[in-house]
């Protein structure tokens, strides 16, 4: 076709470049979708992998929420698990008051398996000379060994500011004549129970409230007259203050104080809001927090802290974190042996808990200001 004689060599060299191009073409298009092959199934297993991972957190999920639902929650499992009940009858025992009673503590007191008690068994000797009980007749232990069956116990103490763990369970069976003892220290706010939940699974309460079957105190005040206790319970008429106070101890440490207010806190946080009372005060007086939530530091308890409170401070805020009925915790009775005086912010009612004239209630006042 053409008349130069290089023009057949450049035609047939032009068609072998085109051949070329166009197998590297098919080339491509392969390579291409064997990729998109290979993307769709690494998409595939990606998706399937997660799906797996969820199912199984799916499935040990359910399972665990059965388990507590199943296993731990006195609602629900009460009447099924407790199958050998006794049909109540009197006993013909005249003795039976007598009996030795055997108390189980069945869980920890935040970890502590004795509950703070000396040993793992206290025998009647405890309760006779050691605390002086009037009743005596008792064997307290953590052991659950010690009867082969778990409603061979006459009572069991369930602490119940935790919730009962899935290893842990609520017993399987329960006599008619074993008591089930709710005890708390611990105001409802901070329960981690669901107190409905257990409605009618407990026979009798032991906390820190006055109207609790066992009243479970934090601490209580001694009459050093008759060296009897000083039960809040029993609205105590208490010794009227002289008209005339010579210590010349007490009068020359506190004219030394320097300090005006001091707060050891470490929950910064709380229900009371007790800490936007003290922020409050801050604006008109100078308060010293000490611990997590403040800029001083001091091991509560110590040597150290006991002299800051004696020689240096006039007032101490022994603000509560729940203002519940009752609710006093240990913070304040160890603040009323110092020389100090105790400005108090709780639910309770003080009148009943301390001495006239002995501490400074935050409800007397109708503004921080006025405080």
């Amino acid at each position: 076709m053409y008349a130069s004689s290089q023009g057949e060599p450049l035609l047939r060299k032009n068609s072998g470049a085109a051949t070329v191009l166009t197998n590297g073409s098919s080339h491509i298009r392969v390579n291409l979708v064997d990729m998109e092959r290979i993307e769709q199934m690494q998409q595939r297993r990606y998706k399937m992998k997660w799906f797996l991972i969820l199912l199984v957190v799916m499935s040990i999920t359910g399972f665990l929420t059965w388990l507590y639902i199943d296993h731990t929650v006195p609602e629900f499992n009460q009447y099924r698990l407790v199958k050998s009940f006794e049909n109540p009858t009197e006993s013909n025992d005249n003795n039976y008051a007598d009996q030795l009673r055997i108390i189980l503590l069945w869980n920890s007191f935040f970890g502590d398996k004795r509950w703070s008690l000396p040993d793992d068994l206290l025998d009647p000797s405890y309760f006779r000379k050691d605390i002086r009980c009037p009743v005596s007749n008792c064997v307290i232990t953590n052991r659950r060994d010690l009867f082969p069956r778990l409603d061979m116990y006459d009572a069991i103490l369930f602490h119940t500011a935790q919730p009962f763990s899935v290893i842990n369970p609520v017993p399987s069976q329960r006599s008619w004549r074993q008591l089930y003892v709710f005890a708390l220290m611990e105001p409802p706010g901070e329960t981690k129970h669901i107190l409905s939940d257990e409605n009618d699974f407990y026979n009798l309460t032991m906390t820190y409230r006055t109207d609790s079957d066992i009243v479970w105190a934090y601490n209580w005040f001694v009459d050093k007259t008759t060296n009897m206790r000083i039960l809040p319970w029993e609205y105590p008429q208490w010794h009227p203050v002289p008209n005339v106070y010579n210590n010349t101890e007490i009068w020359k440490a506190w004219s030394s104080k320097t300090k005006m207010a001091a707060w050891f806190v470490s929950h910064c946080e709380t229900l009371s809001k007790r800490e936007q009372l003290a922020a409050e005060l801050q604006k008109s007086i100078d308060v010293d927090i000490y611990g997590k939530c403040g800029g001083f530091s001091c091991q509560q308890g110590s040597l150290e802290c006991d002299r800051l409170l004696d020689e240096e401070y006039k007032f101490y805020f022994s603000f509560e974190n729940s203002l519940c009925v009752d609710y006093i915790t240990e913070k304040l009775y160890r603040i009323m042996k110092r020389n100090i005086i105790p400005v108090v912010y709780g639910g309770a009612n003080y009148k009943q808990f301390l001495p006239p004239h002995s501490y400074i209630n935050v409800e007397d006042f109708a503004t921080p200001a006025e405080l």
